[in-house]
């Protein structure tokens, strides 16, 4: 009786470090790797509540921009929804590599997939800051949604921030886990609604991942003229306009009277 029960408890023993055995290597031989379906892409908006942006055309009555203290008033964004088209400019967008293992994920060529693009009337953007912060807390870029281009760092977007090479291509490697943070500001010279993309290569296979929204993945943004070079701000009560030339990064100003005047 005794041998028997001693064969029997060895072959429980055996059994358990077996099955041990199995489960501790489960993980490794069936751990997640890179590939594009692990990639985690999405965007909310940037500073909603506190910074507004709207399309104000050419020949908009500016004489009667209501005069205001240092930020943008109630009353002068009244003014702006009246006369422009309001607009959400910049986005938050959150990357992250779900994979347990594998290679890194190269993320490029973030662009705008127009589904329509319909030209308009010159325009200029015009920013309503409500909070005076012009903080930025990721690295800052730049997409014309409706030029073919893919997005690029550009530090003329937010003023000097985070590690992006300004004027370059916006792009990231993400280790298994990895996660990275952008700050988009949108642009387009026509009225554009339509889709971001972004070209996702995982080895020598490169596939086209969709960026999905808080809400939904249509993107809506109205046309302007020269989005990259000139943005029109409250400041001190009045309008006041910078010309942002790429890629010197040079801010000069300029007279808003003389771009709103009918040609």
């Amino acid at each position: 009786m005794k041998s028997r029960t001693a064969r029997i408890w060895a072959l429980i023993v055996t059994v358990v470090t077996l099955v041990t055995g199995v489960i501790s290597v489960f993980p490794i031989l069936f751990k997640d790797e890179s590939s594009a379906q692990s990639l985690k892409i999405s965007m909310k908006p940037f500073r909603p509540d506190t910074v507004v942006h709207f399309a104000l055309p050419v020949g908009a009555p500016i004489d009667s921009f209501p005069a205001g203290g240092p930020l943008c008033t109630a009353e002068q964004e009244t003014w702006l929804d009246q006369h422009g088209v309001r607009f959400q400019r910049d986005y938050i967008l959150d990357l992250r590599n779900s994979a347990g293992g594998g290679s890194s994920i190269a993320v490029a060529n973030v662009r705008g997939v127009p589904e329509t693009s319909t030209p308009v009337g010159a325009a200029f953007v015009v920013e309503c800051d409500k909070s005076g912060d012009g903080g930025v807390v990721a690295e800052p870029g730049r997409l014309l949604l409706d030029s073919g281009e893919g997005a690029f760092f550009d530090e003329t977007a937010f003023g000097p921030a985070g590690s992006g090479q300004p004027n370059t291509p916006l792009a990231y490697n993400l280790r298994p886990g990895e996660t990275g943070q952008v700050v988009l500001s949108f642009a387009a010279k026509s009225d554009f609604k339509g889709q971001v993309v972004a070209s996702v290569s995982v080895g020598d296979q490169t596939s086209d991942v969709k960026v999905t929204g808080s809400n939904s993945s249509e993107v809506i943004v109205p046309g302007v003229v020269s989005p990259r070079t000139i943005l029109v701000t409250v400041q001190g009560g009045t309008l006041k306009c910078n010309v942002i030339p790429n890629p010197t990064a040079q801010v000069t100003t300029c007279d808003a009277q003389d771009i709103f005047r009918k040609q």
